[in-house]
């Protein structure tokens, strides 16, 4: 199978893994906000953003430095040396994990009432916290595997356990929900977070087995006498190492902590922010229900929808790393100048018809997901940023595959810390609206800020009107006109108004954008032409 076929076939394994899994996430999510409501949601935000503080600490950048050293160390090791080297690797990757991830653990837990009572402001998430801080541990050794099964192109393990890892979380949150919902909102969101946790050390277990099965299946003695590995001998060098076990201590030191601080700062100033907009509601003028209301209504259910879609690109963008990390050991300098385009044309090809959609049906949206009409306004307001938000996603993503982590880590503190200041100053005199416009600022900056270094590195030229200007209009075109069918069928027909018609409408919509473009010669055969390369056999793809 050629290069190009396999990451293709990988990248659409995830993806429907990916969209399968965010599909059943906001309808968990819907879920949940009938039961607990906007304020609860709002509540369990506020936890998962301390939370999130915890778990970058627990795992300080080890997945990314996994994926770089095993595809390099793959690469560029002797015959016969794999084995050795990926045990560096990984045994490393482990002390690292088990290190931070204890010691994550063990300041979130003992430090509850501290962070619950004087940060958050709100005892309600002390007993959360604690149980949160025992899965800090098996997080950060899961994402160390998830880094390696990424690396040697085994995407469909991490889909699987992510599969097997949100049914077992969203069935003992249910449970725990049916039993804990009557004795408050102190005990429901420990139901929440507790299904989770519970997840967690199972994805851990399931992860660890995949991952020996894997290894004896692949680097194993059978592997060996199959000789099934890539020549080193186009190799022009690599910054990394691990031919001893110091050599791969340093390499994951050098790879993970430039990513682990920016990390650091940035999400502790990302929690900071989530911690002033309940506060700065208030100021507005809101009661402290009401001002986690529509912290809630914004951050829990608008930003997963908004982010939804983003799970078709997401799964290709992740696996860019060791593609561009290959390529750069290499000297391939075409190759990631013909990834970058393809990743532009095929990213904003892709968000520019979400964004559109999002516009269109954005009253559709918060009426029959959460019945919601502010909901619908917000999607509507951030729809069109959509475009910067996953350009942006899939711009990091190459940088880091580049050796841009330093920039990356620059850039991202600068952002988030932007973002706290705006919130500090806009959400008190203008409430939601103000956060609102805190996320589209700092998005267009960040976003402007990652493609500018990007273009620099790679040499690659934007073509703004093929790329954006067009895709633009044609999305424009498709929904004015699916909306005025819409109108027509809904009056004639009475069928307006269900889910079932909205989401019709939207693909309607979707299919004649596509066709447009194809119609119109904005399509290449390339891009054409993916389904048949990937799935017919013994064709070698581009690149």
């Amino acid at each position: 199978m050629s290069g190009a076929k396999r990451f293709f076939k990988n990248a659409i394994l995830m993806s429907a893994a990916a969209l399968f899994m965010r599909t059943v996430s906001v309808g968990y999510n819907v879920y949940v906000t009938n039961i607990v409501g906007a304020e609860g949601i709002g509540l369990f935000t506020l936890v998962m953003t301390a939370y999130s503080f915890a778990v970058t600490f627990a795992t300080s950048g080890i997945s990314l430095a996994v994926t770089r050293m095993t595809a390099e160390t793959v690469l560029t090791a002797p015959f016969g040396e794999e084995q050795k080297r990926l045990s560096n690797v990984m045994a490393t990757s482990v002390l690292y994990c088990l290190f931070f991830g204890i010691l994550g653990g063990a300041v979130l837990f003992f430090g509850a009432e501290y962070i619950g009572g004087e940060l958050l402001g709100d005892d309600r998430t002390v007993l959360s916290l604690k149980i949160l801080a025992l899965t800090l541990a098996p997080t950060s050794l899961s994402s160390a595997l998830s880094g390696y099964f990424n690396a040697c192109r085994r995407v469909f393990k991490n889909a699987a356990v992510s599969v097997v890892g949100q049914f077992v979380k969203i069935a003992l949150t249910a449970f725990g929900l049916s039993l804990l919902l009557p004795k408050g909102a102190e005990y429901a969101l420990a139901a929440l977070v507790g299904g989770g946790a519970i997840s967690e050390a199972g994805t851990f277990l399931l992860s660890w087995a995949l991952y020996v099965c894997d290894r004896h299946s692949h680097f194993g003695a059978r592997a060996k006498k199959r000789g099934a590995r890539c020549s080193s001998g186009d190799i022009k060098g690599t910054e990394l190492s691990a031919g001893t076990k110091t050599d791969a201590a340093a390499s994951i030191l050098s790879s993970a902590l430039p990513v682990a601080i920016s990390s650091y700062v940035r999400s502790g100033f990302l929690t900071l922010e989530h911690i002033l907009i309940p506060r700065g509601l208030e100021k507005w003028g809101q009661s402290y229900s009401a001002a986690l209301a529509s912290y809630g209504t914004l951050q829990g259910m608008v930003m997963p929808v908004i982010m939804f879609p983003y799970a078709i690109l997401g799964s290709f963008t992740s696996l860019l790393v060791p593609e561009i990390s290959e390529s750069r050991a290499r000297g391939e300098d075409a190759r990631i100048k013909y990834i970058t385009r393809r990743v532009f044309r095929t990213t904003l090809l892709f968000a520019v018809c979400t964004s559109a959609l999002m516009i269109c049906f954005s009253n559709e949206l918060g009426v029959i997901l959460y019945d919601s009409e502010e909901a619908g306004y917000y999607i509507r307001v951030l729809a069109p940023v959509i475009p910067v938000m996953y350009l942006d996603t899939a711009t990091d993503s190459l940088l880091k595959g580049l050796g841009e982590q330093l920039f990356c880590m620059r850039v991202n503190i600068f952002d988030s810390a932007l973002s706290v200041v705006l919130v500090w100053l806009l959400v008190p005199v203008w409430g939601v609206v103000g956060y609102a416009a805190v996320i589209i600022v700092c998005e267009v900056i960040n976003a402007s800020l990652s493609i500018w270094r990007l273009l620099s590195v790679t040499g690659v030229r934007p073509k703004i009107l093929g790329w954006l200007v067009v895709p633009a209009l044609t999305a424009a075109a498709s929904c004015l006109i699916v909306s005025a069918l819409s109108v027509v069928a809904a009056k004639d027909l009475a069928i307006g108004g269900t889910a079932a018609f909205a989401i019709l409408s939207a693909l309607l919509a979707a299919s004649l954008y596509f066709a447009l473009l194809a119609v119109s010669g904005n399509l290449s055969r390339e891009e054409t032409g993916y389904a048949k390369m990937i799935f017919s056999r013994g064709r070698k793809g581009a690149g």
